[in-house]
């Protein structure tokens, strides 16, 4: 009991210290949401369709059109608070940008959504969160180029084709309603703010 009493008389400040700064740096650099290029999400009502059969098939026709350096992997986002419910999401990366998709059972339905989101460098990040002037740094030191749009707008369009493809093998074969054409067009956010 001594030697536990001696261990956090002479460390106890120094871990808690640890854990502070480790948490701080994580609140500080925990990548957002609001830095999306585009999203897109359509409810098909009276659909049963399994999810996981779903990303089998994306997931294949994504690869069919021979991008390199494409991966896609499995991640489980919280529903909200750390302590909230996690949703199982399909994550395609390719360059800087994560293409986020869920595909699940809702009601009597089947939704599905994508998100295409740019990935921040350490240093973007760390720019970006210093007082009055973190904005315009990040601003000089990495601007939204062309190019950027560019790659990112051709990567949504493929993905989005892929989605789209789907989603029309899958409801033709159950005889649903094809998707208008304004229910297929997905929602560009303002990529020239910050």
């Amino acid at each position: 009991m001594r030697e536990l009493e001696y261990f956090f008389a002479n460390y106890g400040i120094s871990i808690i210290i640890v854990i502070a700064v480790f948490i701080l740096i994580r609140l500080l650099f925990k990548s957002s949401v609001k830095n999306f290029h585009s999203r897109w999400s359509t409810l098909i009502d009276n659909f049963n369709y399994s999810s996981q059969d779903f990303y089998k098939q994306l997931t294949e026709e994504l690869q069919s059109h021979g991008i390199k350096g494409l991966s896609t992997k499995f991640v489980f986002l919280k529903e909200g608070n750390a302590f909230s419910s996690k949703r199982t999401y399909l994550r395609v990366t390719w360059k800087d940008y994560d293409y986020d998709i869920c595909a699940a059972p809702f009601g009597n339905g089947f939704f599905i959504s994508w998100w295409l989101l740019y990935k921040n460098s350490f240093w973007q990040l760390f720019l970006f969160r210093v007082p009055f002037i973190g904005t315009w740094l990040v601003k000089k030191l990495f601007p939204i180029t062309y190019y950027k749009i560019d790659t990112a707008s051709m990567f949504m369009s493929y993905a989005q084709s892929s989605v789209l493809k789907i989603v029309d093998t899958i409801t033709n074969n159950k005889g649903v309603k094809a998707l208008s054409e304004n229910e297929r067009k997905p929602i560009l956010k303002d990529i020239f703010k910050r």
